[in-house]
């Protein structure tokens, strides 16, 4: 026979039982095959503000502590714990292992910048001023460079576009695809760049055709057809704006027409 609610709803499963109060808040309890109490959890709004308790032969082991749908410290949640009164405090006799964890995230995500910002400055590409943006690539060959600079949406439009067969090709030959010793990481954090050995032929000859096919596409772009079967009105498709392609392509493949050398150093750096 179940319990009757004491201040709002409850129901039960075979290993879960789960209460809602009149304020909102929400308690549930896990629990094992013999009966015993395995977890249990007070909060608001989801992952809003919560805090979970862990049992080992019905003795709390541990807690962890939510906030604005993330896990926190305990000094976070007990601050974010002033706005809901019916919130239970923390124990301050267990170990705020979340706290510690999340410690020790930020202590290696400072490394990796530190770590990135030395194999940026030991990088060729350091000896070039870096462009505004953060989708960009540099062609390297000697003392001479060239820099081609474009948009998120416009390398994704190569991956993505059937109608262009090359983009795939040109994207892999330059840098933005592929992995191994031929491609060293030198930054990577929310942005990512790569130094990478490009072979010349293969680069020139796929950004000719890859011009080429733009040109097509734009002459001629594919019908994108309207949402008839929806309920909820839909706008007029509109035309795709033009790529940066067709700007950055011809000036590249004169570059690239100019250099001799087979292989040539390639720093690519998108987001």
């Amino acid at each position: 026979m179940r319990e009757p609610p004491l201040n709002g709803m409850q129901f039960m499963t075979n290993d879960l039982k789960h209460e809602q109060l009149q304020s909102g808040k929400v308690i549930m309890r896990r629990f094992k095959e013999d009966g015993s109490l395995a977890g249990e959890s007070h909060g608001h709004g989801g992952l809003e503000i919560r805090i979970q308790y862990d049992f080992e032969d019905g003795v709390k082991v541990s807690e962890t502590y939510f906030a604005k749908r993330r896990m926190v410290s305990r000094r976070t949640y007990e601050r974010a714990r002033s706005a809901y009164p019916d919130m239970p405090p923390a124990d301050q006799s267990l170990e705020d292992w979340g706290g510690g964890l999340l410690q020790m995230v930020r202590q290696e995500q400072r490394q990796r910048k530190e770590d990135a910002a030395r194999r940026l400055a030991e990088s060729v590409e350091s000896r070039f001023p870096r462009p505004d943006g953060t989708n960009w690539l540099r062609v390297i060959s000697g003392d001479k460079s060239h820099l081609v600079v474009f948009a998120s949406r416009d390398w994704k439009f190569l991956s993505r576009e059937r109608t262009v067969p090359t983009g795939r090709e040109w994207l892999n030959a330059f840098g933005f695809t592929g992995s191994g010793s031929e491609r060293r990481t030198v930054a990577m954090e929310f942005e990512i760049g790569f130094e990478v050995i490009g072979k010349l032929e293969n680069m020139l000859n796929a950004s000719r055709r890859l011009l080429i096919e733009i040109n097509q596409f734009m002459q001629n772009p594919p019908e994108v057809r309207p949402w008839t079967d929806s309920f909820r009105p839909r706008r007029k498709p509109r035309r795709p704006p033009p790529p940066a392609w067709l700007r950055v392509l011809p000036p590249l493949i004169e570059f690239l027409s100019a250099l001799h050398e087979p292989n040539v150093l390639i720093f690519n750096h998108h987001q």
